[in-house]
């Protein structure tokens, strides 16, 4: 087979399995996914790679399998492993560690995410800090910030968070010697790879429990609301958000008085019903 489709432009196992066998099967019509079953040596369940493909969980002996129906070698099989723990980790640290392999083993690593974003997305804190030097008035004694930011933060993290800052432009000392943003706010932008944003989003989920169980007398509000609705209707929800959203960050960049505070706003929006037929 033409090799045109590069395992190396994924970080989504089953999307690569997919494309490629969408690919191979133009030049090789016997490759359906009723062979790859039996390729696998699973004649008896034909709709197994269907499910794959949906989500159903690869075993190791199976992945050992995949790679050598794709012919894959020593470097793109490690990609592959890589690609299918980061899918099928069971927690944050298995997952960043999966990440970071795939970071490793990648030959452009740059493709998959630019190396400042991933170090900024990395850790929550990051853009807690960043906010927070607009609020109060910060030297190279970050001690006012460690006693105050929730969750607590350690000063070494701190540190090094605020070394970071400086080190990507976003912050610089002003004439008096405090630290200050450099922009008004950052989105992920260009660099909104899946995973990257995956991850900082979930330890942004995490700081909604904490605050939802932390008594706190700082203003928040938790709301859920849960509705039946068309697709078309749905469809009108999300442009809605998307303008909230919008209109979100244009008071942050109008706000002309000095911000005394520093919030966190999260957007949930999924459905309970898994797709017909799945």
């Amino acid at each position: 087979m033409n090799k045109e489709i590069n395992i190396f432009q994924f970080t989504h196992f089953r999307k690569y399995l997919e494309q490629y066998q969408e690919q191979r099967v133009l030049e090789e019509p016997s490759f359906t996914r009723t062979e790859i079953c039996n390729l696998l040596g699973l004649s008896k369940s034909r709709s197994y790679f269907a499910d794959v493909l949906r989500g159903k969980k690869v075993s190791p002996r199976m992945v050992q399998k995949f790679i050598e129906i794709l012919s894959l070698n020593k470097k793109e099989a490690q990609y592959f492993k890589a690609m299918v723990q980061l899918d099928q980790a069971k927690n944050e640290q298995v997952r960043s560690q999966a990440m970071e392999e795939l970071l490793h083993i990648h030959p452009t690593p740059e493709h998959l995410l630019n190396s400042d974003a991933y170090d900024y997305y990395a850790k929550w804190y990051h853009s807690a800090l960043f906010a927070i030097l607009d609020v109060l008035d910060i030297n190279d004694d970050l001690r006012p910030v460690q006693k105050r930011i929730f969750p607590k933060v350690s000063l070494g993290k701190l540190t090094s968070s605020i070394q970071l800052l400086i080190r990507l432009g976003l912050v610089r000392q002003n004439d008096d010697g405090f630290y200050k943003p450099t922009k008004d706010s950052i989105s992920s932008g260009p660099y909104n790879n899946d995973e990257l944003i995956r991850q900082y989003q979930l330890q942004c989920f995490e700081l909604s429990k904490e605050a939802l169980l932390t008594p706190s007398k700082n203003p928040h509000i938790m709301s859920t609301l849960v509705f039946s609705l068309s697709k078309e209707a749905y469809q009108k929800m999300e442009a809605e958000l998307q303008a909230f959203k919008k209109a979100a960050r244009r008071i942050v960049a109008e706000d002309s008085n000095k911000p005394d505070s520093v919030y966190h706003l999260n957007l949930h929006l999924f459905s309970n019903l898994e797709p017909e037929g799945k």
